[in-house]
């Protein structure tokens, strides 16, 4: 059976300016940039898939997204240096370069099913932090976001049990599914629908990440 092909956010990473400003030329960039990557790869005798597709926002982050599916952003990583050099080096940036490449965060949100509400917090606020510590101290797993499946609480009140999501890195997938002992039960875990969809964090957006 042929491996999966990855998402995009798996195959993509990016560069933000120093200060994020629309560089002036961003068509350019984003024509020339594929070709530009591929020659600073072979330049380092890098084996790894060459093609790329370009994009450049309007708070002049740049993207290179792979077009290898079976190939993680990750593989470049030991490459992103002499990408953002030559990066730099092939458009005039001033006093505002772009920062090294990195990866982009992807997460994705698992619903937990079935916890005693009798043992939650009292109050709706203090959720997420209750979670984390609980996932944290059985799978070493830090959660980024928390929330009740269900978002009354008075119909959650009136329940045994009921269903918190919380997002995670897609790395951390493999531990937490399909069960996850929690407070003394095995816990179903499933993955939300909306997960095959990547969201940035927050340093994602201030940076000016080209989807954000």
């Amino acid at each position: 059976m042929p491996p999966s092909s990855l998402s995009l956010a798996s195959s993509q990473f990016f560069a933000a300016r120093t200060d994020p400003a629309l560089h002036a030329l961003a068509q350019r960039i984003t024509a020339a940039l594929p070709d530009i990557g591929a020659a600073t790869l072979t330049d380092s005798n890098c084996l790894l898939p060459k093609g790329f597709i370009a994009k450049v926002n309007n708070r002049g982050a740049v993207s290179l997204t792979g077009t290898d599916p079976n190939t993680p952003a990750e593989s470049y990583t030991l490459y992103f240096d002499a990408l953002t050099r030559r990066l730099n080096q092939s458009f005039p940036v001033r006093d505002n370069p772009w920062l090294t490449f990195t990866k982009v965060p992807t997460t994705v949100q698992l619903a937990i099913h079935s916890i005693p509400t009798h043992i939650l917090p009292d109050d709706d606020d203090q959720l997420f932090n209750f979670i984390k510590k609980s996932i944290h101290n059985a799978k070493e797993v830090t959660i980024g976001a928390a929330r009740y499946l269900n978002q009354s609480r008075a119909v959650r009140l009136i329940k045994q049990a009921t269903s918190v999501v919380v997002s995670v890195n897609s790395d951390n997938l493999l531990l937490l599914l399909p069960a996850l002992f929690l407070f003394s039960k095995r816990l179903k875990v499933e993955k939300m629908t909306q997960a095959n969809r990547y969201t940035q964090c927050t340093d994602c957006y201030r940076l000016g990440h080209p989807s954000a």
